[in-house]
């Protein structure tokens, strides 16, 4: 028994069939491949005959009949034929799909409802250009999620990543982590947060008796609301009432006033004292003043006769010495003073008043003025205008500057300049009180 239980070796044909099947030939691993290779392409276009409708098709060259896949189709190019001919998008289909990328999430459906909807629309995009982005995709995702209010301390972890690790797959998973983490804490979705879509908050008001009870409580809440309207009517006739009386106290009390008004003068413009002449450290003597002077040129009267004592037959009587003539009366009559030489504009001494170049004109005895007020709404004056000017007019301004003019007289040196007998205009020295209702014109 030992002996025949013993193994002998097998011979060189055996072994050689045990490495045959160990190192199978490369021409069979290829040609399984291929018997591979058919059988899916076969089982893929088999599936596309059924699933693609006879509509789209449509055999070449327009030939009769349905264009059926074979084997010797590649599924590929099946399908991109198909997507270059009927997948072209529609701009509604695309404002669809934007649409749907916006939408916020309904935390009583599943996250991953969320992250399925919003790849969708990703790819939806890549092939109906333009494509989203992977940033507006996970945009879209925080800011769904930031809605709810239900993830924020998830929220503030994904806000603690590094920016390299943002990425979808790691956003998809740190918030499936939360969501079931929320849901096995028992917190549910949207319950305790008043979410209406919530069913197990919803309530049966279909019964005789809700119905009843909230038309009661309309009932109520309407009247409540009259009163309440009627109350303000009123409150707001009353307020109208008092302002309306107090509108006609108003009325009233301007009316007395307009029959009690008075006018009230304009001030009186009281003329500032007379300026006192101080004289310069070096005392300055005025020339003498243009008082005639009378020379002895002779001249005669009549009469004829001859030379130096010659009768004279005319009606002149007595005689002339050196007359050639005859004899006459003889007078001296007055010689014309130089005119003088202090007529400018600039004192010969800083001041000091200059003398007048024009002797002033006496004062004639006049009666009382009766117009007093002045038309221009000013207290300028100028020295060769007067006292009733413009606004712009001065001494110094002027322009129709008369002989003698001095350009620093003003209202408050005039009486200086008068006493020391310039020639100073006294036309509107008498209106001494501004226009009570002055026009622009008037300035």
């Amino acid at each position: 028994m030992g002996l025949l239980a013993r193994s002998w070796p097998t011979s060189g044909a055996g072994r050689n069939n045990r490495r045959a099947k160990q190192h199978p030939c490369p021409v069979r691993r290829q040609q399984g491949r291929l018997r591979h290779s058919t059988n899916v392409r076969r089982a893929v276009n088999e599936a596309l005959n059924a699933a693609v409708p006879n509509a789209f098709r449509k055999p070449i060259g327009n030939q009769i009949g349905t264009k059926v896949y074979t084997v010797r189709d590649d599924p590929q190019t099946i399908l991109t034929d198909l997507r270059a001919k009927y997948g072209t998008c529609t701009p509604s289909e695309k404002a669809a799909n934007g649409r749907r990328f916006d939408e916020p999430w309904d935390p009583n459906e599943p996250i991953e409802a969320l992250f399925d909807r919003l790849e969708d629309c990703y790819i939806f995009a890549m092939q109906n250009k333009p494509p989203f982005t992977l940033e507006q995709m996970i945009d879209k995702a925080i800011t769904a999620i930031q809605l709810t209010g239900l993830y924020e301390r998830a929220l503030l972890e994904w806000q603690d990543f590094d920016e390299a690790n943002k990425t979808w797959a790691q956003l998809k998973l740190h918030f499936e982590e939360a969501y079931e983490v929320r849901l096995a804490s028992g917190l549910g979705t949207a319950a305790s947060h008043g979410y209406v879509n919530n069913a197990a908050a919803e309530t049966d008001d279909d019964s005789i008796s809700t119905i009843q009870e909230s038309l009661a409580s309309i009932h109520l809440a309407n009247n409540a609301n009259y009163q309440a309207l009627q109350d303000n009517l009123q409150a707001a006739r009353t307020e109208t009432a008092t302002l309306r009386s107090e509108l006609q106290a108003a009325h009233a009390t301007m009316a007395n006033l307009a029959q009690t008004r008075q006018t009230v003068p304009a001030p009186a413009y009281a003329p500032p004292p007379a300026a006192q002449f101080a004289p310069a450290a070096a005392q300055y003597v005025p020339p003498a003043p243009a008082v005639p002077q009378y020379g002895h040129q002779q001249y005669y009267d009549g009469g004829r006769g001859y030379n130096r004592r010659g009768r004279g037959r005319g009606r002149g009587r007595g005689r002339g010495r050196r007359n050639n003539y005859g004899y006459g009366t003889m007078y001296n009559a007055p010689v014309p003073a130089p005119p003088m030489q202090y007529g400018s504009n600039v004192p010969p001494v800083a001041g000091t008043i200059p003398p007048p170049a024009v002797p002033a004109a006496p004062d004639r005895n006049k009666p009382a003025f009766s117009n007093t007020t002045k038309y221009f709404n000013n207290w300028n004056m100028c020295f060769s205008c007067g006292w009733d000017v413009p606004i712009w007019h001065t001494s110094k301004t002027c322009d129709n500057k008369c002989y003698g003019h001095q350009d620093g007289c003003d209202r408050q040196n005039a009486q200086a300049y008068i006493a020391a007998g310039h020639r100073v205009s006294k036309r509107g020295m008498h209106k001494t009180q501004l226009p009570t209702n002055p026009q622009p014109q008037q300035a």
